[in-house]
């Protein structure tokens, strides 16, 4: 492969970075005239350093000088101040593991019924310590039910400038209701919102992850008590891997937030 060949293939990659293989051959040759072998094509991209992973996908709908916009204001904010809050769904499926062993040449097979059942939601408040409070719930999210979770939040939250002061959620329609402001300015909190399509300025979706994860490693030795108590089973995944303070400031430096501490 010549180094034109090779170049205009990377910009294609840069471009369209889910390419498959076959159709970085159909490329090379349309453009080029040569036939290049996928094998080929594979040792190239090796010896240059490219490798296949999974794609991180951003929303065309990001706006960057909205993003710069919230980063200005959250500078003048202590990692100690902000609680994250967010919600995440969560139903039977969540047990269910993608992997597994089996013979070469066959299947791995599990036998289960097939239904996700009724949904449930998580909503928790994540500080840089971990969870300060969590509402597992069926049913959707709606302006009275998160008007009260943020009510019950605010006794946990000191005024500002104070730790653990400052509320900071997405974009959601029930988030911008006139009660919830109204609240935190009567409990002296302070109400931050994400910029729009910014996920990866949220430790709390990190959080979402290992939790995630931890349901699944725990789903079959506790499959009798989640057939009886799916609920519990839930409050417990969450309060479990919620109370790992250096996980939560990971997340927090993850999401691009200095971490400080709160003066005694």
């Amino acid at each position: 492969m010549t180094r034109r060949m090779q170049k205009a293939l990377l910009d294609r990659l840069i471009e369209q970075p889910y390419t498959y293989w076959c159709e970085m051959v159909d490329f090379l040759h349309r453009n080029f005239g040569m036939r290049i072998s996928e094998r080929s094509i594979g040792r190239t991209l090796r010896s240059i350093g490219w490798t296949r992973k999974t794609i991180r996908r951003i929303a065309q709908q990001r706006d960057d000088d909205l993003r710069d916009h919230y980063l200005h204001r959250m500078s003048q904010y202590q990692s100690y101040q902000l609680v994250f809050v967010d919600e995440s769904g969560c139903d039977r499926r969540a047990g269910y593991r993608r992997w597994g062993w089996s013979p070469k040449g066959s299947y791995p097979v599990e036998t289960a019924k097939f239904g996700r059942g009724k949904r449930w939601h998580i909503l928790p408040a994540y500080a840089q310590d971990g969870i300060l409070l969590r509402r597992v719930y069926q049913g959707s999210t709606d302006s009275a039910l998160f008007e009260d979770f943020i009510a019950q939040l605010l006794h946990h939250c000191g005024r500002y400038p104070e730790p653990k002061s400052v509320i900071v959620m997405d974009n959601a329609s029930w988030h911008h209701s006139e009660k919830i402001l109204q609240m935190c300015r009567d409990a002296g909190v302070v109400l931050e919102f994400l910029s729009p399509y910014s996920p990866d300025f949220n430790p709390i979706e990190e959080y979402f992850g290992v939790l995630k994860k931890f349901i699944k490693r725990k789903w079959y030795e506790n499959e009798a008590f989640i057939t009886r108590e799916f609920q519990m089973f839930l409050e417990w995944c969450v309060d479990v891997v919620g109370d790992d303070a250096d996980m939560a400031e990971r997340h927090f430096h993850h999401a691009g937030i200095h971490i400080t501490q709160a003066p005694e």
